[in-house]
């Protein structure tokens, strides 16, 4: 599989493991003070899988990037 890291600056690192990937992006988040996004080749398109923040959180993403898109919707009478 085909990782890659998007930086501030719109520039693309590709890589083909996800331990490099996170490790550069957490380096680059850190390093510019800024979000990093993780993305994965799945199927000819690139999927989000993660953020990285300049703390070093690291937000993995669950299919549709976030537990908001499971709750249900409406309130309750």
């Amino acid at each position: 599989m085909t990782y890659k890291i998007i930086l501030p600056d719109k520039t693309e690192m590709k890589f083909e493991d996800k331990n490099g990937a996170m490790k550069s992006a957490k380096e680059n988040a850190t390093r510019q003070n800024k979000v990093i996004s993780v993305h994965m080749e799945k199927g000819g398109e690139w999927v989000q899988i993660a953020l990285v923040y300049p703390n070093g959180f690291i937000q993995e993403g669950t299919g549709g990037f976030g537990f908001f898109k499971n709750l249900p919707v409406g309130r309750r009478r």
